[in-house]
C-alpha cells in the first residue's frame, strides 16, 4: 500500500494530536499484519471521526471489526472480541474512554497493544489546532489560538467549543470573554447531567484551584469519571475554563455545602475573592474554617480567607484576633498589637484569652512591661491558668511578686484540668521564680531549666511575655553559670522554642552570652543571622542588640570606636522601660555611659532597676549583678564615694553568695594602690574566679590595671601576662589597636540599609512594605529607628545622612517616601 498524506475530505473541524496521526499512518502503511488498534480519549476527543477516517483509509475492511464506545460493552461481548484475536488474520479497531474499564476490557486492550501502541486522544497543542483549521479551510489569529489552548488546558472538546464560539477572521475580543462565557453555559449543563458524585468532585476541584489530590480528597473513581467526561485533567487537576464556569454558575448555597464537606481543601484565590462578596453566616463560617486550616500551611492564604470570611459576615473580633495571632507568628509584633487594640475589650471566651495574651506579650516585646502587666490585670484572676501564670511572670519582672506569691500560697497555679505540657512549663517556671527570691535560692535554677525544656517540648509558638529559656539563662548568668546559659540558648535555638517570632530574641541573647564568654566570632555570627532575618526587631530586641555591640567594642575595639557606637545607640535605652529581664543588657549601658561621663542618661534606668529589686525584697540572686555594674560604673566615673558604698554592699552579700564573694574579693584588690610580688598569686586567683563566673573581661582588666601599680617592672609584666591569659584581647581601651566592629556597614544593620535604599528611591511606607514583604507599619518603625540612630532632626537632614551612609548605588534621588 502506498503511503498517502493524512487529511480529511470534509470541511468539518476534527482535532487530533500529531502523535496519534503518525501512529495511524504507520498502522495503515503496514501491509504485513492485520489492522489492530486501540483509540482512547475522553468525551469529545473525536474518537468516532478518527475510526471513520481509519475505516475509509484502510485498504480492505472485510476482516477488520471497528468497535466504538468499547467501555460500554458487557463482559460477554468483550470476551467475544478477545476470542476474535485468536485468528491471526482478524483485524480489530477499538475506541473507548479512559474510564470505566472492566477487567475484560483491560485484558483485551493489553492484547491489542502487542501489535500497536495505544492512540491517546483528548489534548491538542497550538500546532495541532493550526493544521486542523487549515484542513477545515478556516483561519484564526495565532495569538488567539495560544490563548484558547491556555484557557482550555488543550482539552479537545473544549478547544472545539471555544473555536466555534470565537469564529473566524479578525478577533474583536482579545480576552475571549464572550466565547468563554458561552462555553461556560455548555459546561454548566454537562455538570448538571453528570452523576452527582462526579459533578461534586469536578466542582470541588474547581474551587480548590489545582490542589485536590485524588487519593485523599475525593473518590478516585469520581475523579476518573470527571476526566473521562472531559471536565478534569488526569489526577483531578482542574481546567481553567471549567473552573471559571463552576465559579460563575454554582449557587452560593452549593458552594457552602462543598466548603462544609471538605474544609481541608485549599480554595483558589479567585474563589475566595468571589465568595467574599456574598453576605451569608454559613458561608462566613465555612470560610473561617478553611482559614483556620490554612494557618498551618499558608499564612497569606489564611489571611485572604479571614478577610473573605469577614466580608461574608464573620465576627470582626474573632477575625481580628486570629489575624493578630498570624502577625505574631511571623514576627510582626506591631501589627499584632494594632489588630488586637481595637477589639480586645469586646472579646469573650477563648478569643478574650488570646487577645490578652497577644496584648500583654506585645507590650513586653515593645519594652513596656508595666503596660503588659496592666493588660493581664484587666483580664482578672479567673480563666486560663497559663494566662494567670504569664500575668505573674510579667508582674515579677516589674518588681511585684504579689501575684506570684498568691498563686504559690493558694496552690492555685493550675487548679484542676489536664496538666498539658505548656501548663506544666509555666507552673515550673513560677516555682523557679518564687524560689529565686529566697537566700539561698535553692532549686530555683533547676526548676527554671526544667521549665525551659518542658516549654520546648510543648511546641508552643504563640505569644508569651518572655521565653522560659531566656529567663533560665538570665538566672544562670546571675549565679555564675554562663556556660550553662550558653547551652540553654543553643538548645532553645535548635528546638525552635517559641517558633519563628522568637528566633531573633534567642539569637541576640546567644550573641550577648558569647561576648561575655570571650567568643566574639560566635557573637558576630549570631548577629549576622539576626540581620539576615526578614522579621523586624522589637524595641526589647533592639536594646539587646545594642548591648551586644557595646560589650563587644568595649572588649575588642578602641575607645574611639566605642564612643561612636555609644553615640548612636545611647538613646535606645530611653525607648524601653527597664525591667528585671533586661537587667543584663542594661548593665552594658550603665557601664559604658560611665566611660564617657554620660551617667545622667542611664540614671533613670538604674533607679528603676533598684526600685524593681527593692519591690522584690532585694533578693541576692537578682541584686548582685546590678551591684557589680554600679561598682564598675562608679570606678570608671572616678566616683570614690560610689565605689565605697557599693563595696560595702558587696561585702555584705558575699556572706551568702559565691558570686558576690568573688566580686568582693576583686573590689578589695582593685582598691589597692600598690601591688608587690607576693600579691601576684592572690590577684591571679581573684581574676580567675571572676572569669569562671562569666566576668573574664573584668578579671583581666583588674589584673591589667594592677600591673600599672607595681614598682617592679617584672612584676607588672607578669600581671599583664596574667590579664592576657584570662582574656587574650582584653587590654585597656587606650591601648587597643585596630577595629573589630560588629557592623560591616557601621551605622545601620543590613535590613536598615535595605530600607534606607528604598527611602532614597522615593518609596512610600506601603511601597517599601510591598517590596520587602513587611507591613507599612513595620516599614515606618524601621524608618523611625533609622532617624533616631542617625540623629536626624528633619526629613532633609535624614535624606542627607542616608545619602552619605548608603551611597548613590543603593538609592536614587529623594522623593516623597518619608512621611
Amino acid at each position: 500500500m502506498a503511503r498517502a498524506h493524512f487529511s480529511g475530505t470534509s470541511p468539518s473541524l476534527f482535532l487530533w494530536p500529531q502523535l496519534a496521526l503518525t501512529h495511524v499512518e504507520e498502522t495503515l502503511f503496514d501491509d504485513g499484519n492485520p489492522l489492530r488498534l486501540v483509540v482512547v480519549g475522553p468525551a469529545g476527543s473525536d474518537k468516532s471521526p478518527l475510526l471513520a477516517e481509519i475505516a475509509r483509509r484502510a485498504p480492505t475492511t472485510g476482516d477488520t471489526l471497528f468497535v466504538d464506545d468499547a467501555h460500554l460493552l458487557s463482559d460477554a461481548e468483550l470476551r467475544d472480541l478477545d476470542a476474535r484475536l485468536d485468528d491471526p488474520d482478524a483485524g480489530l479497531v477499538l475506541a473507548c474512554r479512559p474510564w470505566p474499564w472492566r477487567p475484560a476490557l483491560t485484558s483485551l486492550i493489553r492484547r491489542v497493544e502487542h501489535s500497536r501502541p495505544l492512540l491517546a486522544l483528548g489534548q491538542v497543542d497550538a500546532e495541532d489546532i493550526s493544521l486542523a483549521l487549515q484542513r477545515a479551510q478556516r483561519s484564526i489569529d495565532p495569538g488567539c489560538i495560544a490563548g484558547i489552548v491556555e484557557v482550555t488546558a488543550s482539552v479537545t472538546w473544549l478547544v472545539k467549543e471555544v473555536l466555534a464560539a470565537h469564529g473566524d477572521g479578525f478577533c474583536r475580543d482579545p480576552s475571549h470573554e464572550r466565547a468563554i462565557r458561552a462555553v461556560g453555559e455548555v459546561i454548566a449543563l454537562r455538570l448538571d447531567t453528570l452523576d452527582p458524585d462526579t459533578s461534586r468532585v469536578v466542582r470541588r476541584a474547581s474551587l480548590a484551584g489545582d490542589d485536590l489530590p485524588a487519593s485523599v480528597d475525593a473518590v478516585a473513581s469520581d475523579v476518573a469519571a470527571g476526566h473521562a467526561e472531559g471536565l478534569l485533567l488526569r489526577g483531578g487537576h482542574t481546567i481553567p475554563i471549567v473552573a471559571d464556569a463552576v465559579r460563575r454558575t454554582t449557587r452560593v448555597s452549593e458552594m457552602i455545602d462543598l466548603l462544609d464537606s471538605t474544609p481541608w481543601v485549599p480554595l483558589d484565590a479567585d474563589v475566595v475573592s468571589a465568595l467574599g462578596r456574598h453576605h451569608d453566616p454559613r458561608l462566613a463560617r465555612a470560610l473561617q474554617t478553611h482559614a483556620d486550616e490554612a494557618v498551618a500551611y499558608d499564612a497569606e492564604r489564611a489571611i485572604e480567607l479571614y478577610d473573605a470570611a469577614l466580608s461574608a459576615g464573620a465576627d470582626a473580633t474573632v477575625i481580628a484576633i486570629r489575624k493578630a495571632r498570624l502577625a505574631w507568628a511571623r514576627g510582626d509584633i506591631d501589627e499584632a498589637a494594632a489588630l488586637v487594640d481595637g477589639v480586645a475589650a469586646d472579646a469573650t471566651g477563648d478569643e478574650r484569652d488570646e487577645a490578652v495574651r497577644i496584648l500583654g506579650s506585645s507590650w513586653s516585646a515593645r519594652g513596656f512591661l508595666r503596660a503588659s502587666s496592666a493588660a493581664y490585670r484587666a483580664y482578672g484572676s479567673d480563666g486560663d491558668p497559663v494566662l494567670r501564670a504569664q500575668a505573674a511572670i510579667v508582674a515579677f519582672g516589674t518588681g511585684d511578686a504579689g501575684p506570684l506569691r498568691e498563686l504559690i500560697r493558694t496552690n492555685d497555679i493550675d487548679p484542676g484540668g489536664l496538666p498539658t505540657t505548656v501548663r506544666v512549663a509555666h507552673t515550673t517556671m513560677l516555682r523557679g521564680l518564687a524560689a529565686s527570691l529566697s537566700s539561698p535560692a535553692s532549686g530555683a535554677f533547676d526548676d527554671l531549666v526544667r521549665a525551659s525544656e518542658t516549654y520546648g517540648d510543648s511546641g508552643e509558638a504563640g505569644p508569651i511575655p518572655e521565653l522560659p529559656a531566656v529567663i533560665a539563662a538570665i538566672v544562670a548568668i546571675n549565679i555564675g553559670e554562663i556556660d550553662t546559659a550558653a547551652n540553654l540558648m543553643s538548645d532553645a535555638l535548635m528546638e525552635e522554642h517559641g517558633g519563628p517570632w522568637a528566633r531573633s530574641r534567642l539569637l541576640l541573647w546567644s550573641a550577648w552570652i558569647a561576648v561575655h564568654r570571650q567568643n566574639p566570632e560566635e557573637a558576630a555570627a549570631r548577629l549576622a543571622d539576626v540581620d539576615a532575618s526578614i522579621l523586624p526587631l522589637s524595641a526589647r530586641e533592639v536594646l539587646i542588640r545594642d548591648a551586644v555591640m557595646l560589650a563587644h567594642v568595649r572588649r575588642y575595639g578602641t575607645t574611639e570606636e566605642l564612643q561612636a557606637v555609644w553615640e548612636r545607640v545611647r538613646d535606645d535605652v530611653r525607648q524601653v522601660e527597664p525591667d528585671l529581664y533586661l537587667l543584663h543588657p542594661l548593665r552594658d549601658f550603665i557601664e559604658t555611659s560611665a566611660m564617657f561621663g554620660d551617667g545622667d542618661r542611664v540614671a533613670p534606668a538604674v533607679d528603676a532597676l533598684r526600685g524593681i529589686l527593692s519591690g522584690l525584697g532585694d533578693p541576692p540572686l537578682w541584686r548582685i549583678p546590678l551591684l557589680w555594674s554600679r561598682y564598675q560604673s562608679a570606678g570608671l566615673a572616678g566616683d570614690t564615694h560610689g565605689v565605697s558604698h557599693v563595696s560595702r554592699a558587696l561585702s555584705v552579700a558575699a556572706r551568702d553568695s559565691r558570686v558576690a564573694a568573688a566580686m568582693n574579693a576583686a573590689a578589695t584588690e582593685w582598691s589597692r594602690t600598690r601591688v608587690d610580688e607576693g600579691d601576684i598569686d592572690r590577684v591571679e586567683r581573684t581574676a580567675s574566679r571572676l572569669a569562671a563566673l562569666g566576668y573574664a573581661w573584668e578579671g583581666a582588666r583588674m589584673a591589667m590595671i594592677l600591673s600599672e601599680r607595681v614598682r617592679d617592672r617584672r612584676v607588672g609584666t607578669r600581671l599583664a601576662a596574667i590579664a592576657r591569659q584570662i582574656h587574650p584581647n582584653a587590654v585597656p581601651a587606650s591601648a587597643a589597636n585596630g577595629s573589630s566592629s560588629l557592623e560591616e556597614g557601621g551605622l545601620l544593620s543590613a535590613r536598615e540599609r535595605e530600607v534606607a535604599g528604598l527611602v532614597l528611591s522615593g518609596m512610600t511606607y506601603a511601597e517599601i512594605g510591598e517590596t520587602i514583604f513587611i507591613s507599612p507599619r513595620t516599614a515606618e518603625h524601621h524608618i523611625a529607628r533609622i532617624r533616631r540612630r542617625l540623629g536626624a532632626t528633619s526629613r532633609t537632614d535624614l535624606i542627607a545622612k542616608l545619602q552619605a551612609i548608603v551611597g548613590p548605588d543603593e538609592g536614587q534621588a529623594p522623593g516623597p517616601g518619608v512621611r
